[in-house]
């Protein structure tokens, strides 16, 4: 089995556990959480559209990020709701606003801070809103998510054309030293993100 068709079956155990109305897309315009998105409005199951996307708005946005919400919303054809702050308020947030939500399907990989001992399905930690949490594409390597997203022609946020690799908010992000370019002129530019080598190690070099 591919990891696609793994992805698949994981939200398909989602949907089979989960009403739609229990579920919700963790979403902060990242290009895992952009691949998640693209993946679950092309399932066949028409149910899947049903599930809620909820935008876990930074403190300090990218302007860059907030417009390619709006692109998503017009894209998919889809309402996304909108809650600010750190991911535990968030959730804190959403779990009161909707007594309903049971689950939330979140972008992480195991490459990822503090989620190499994830699993699929994992309950949150104590002391955190009471949640299942769903991790499809744990598996996934940096280089899988470009080749989704170039592949199938997906949008994805321009900060990634402009040299950031992993995008927090203004305060922690910079473009990625491993992809700058000094031109003859004594200027700075950088490469894209997607042209990352050892991407799974330097991805998050652009995080302070």
């Amino acid at each position: 089995m591919d990891k696609l068709e793994a992805t698949l079956e994981i939200i398909d155990r989602a949907l089979t556990m989960f009403r739609p109305d229990e579920l919700f897309v963790s979403f902060n315009g990242g290009k895992d959480c952009t691949v998640l998105l693209d993946i679950i409005h092309n399932m066949n199951r028409k149910e899947a559209k049903r599930i809620k996307c909820i935008y876990v708005r930074p403190l300090n946005p990218f302007s860059e990020i907030e417009e390619f919400v709006e692109v998503c919303r017009e894209h998919y054809g889809i309402s996304i709701a909108t809650v600010t702050g750190g991911i535990k308020t968030a959730l804190e947030a959403i779990c009161q606003e909707d007594r309903q939500i049971k689950a939330c399907i979140m972008g992480s990989r195991k490459t990822d801070p503090y989620c190499e001992r994830l699993e699929p399905f994992k309950e949150t930690d104590e002391g955190w809103p009471k949640l299942m949490r769903i991790n499809p594409l744990l598996e996934w390597t940096c280089d899988d998510i470009w080749s989704y997203i170039r592949d199938r022609n997906v949008p994805y946020c321009s900060l990634y054309d402009q040299g950031y690799t992993s995008i927090g908010d203004r305060t922690n992000t910079i473009p990625n030293p491993h992809l700058k370019i000094e031109t003859s002129s004594g200027d700075e530019t950088y490469h894209p993100a997607y042209t990352l080598k050892d991407a799974d190690k330097y991805e998050r070099a652009g995080r302070l």
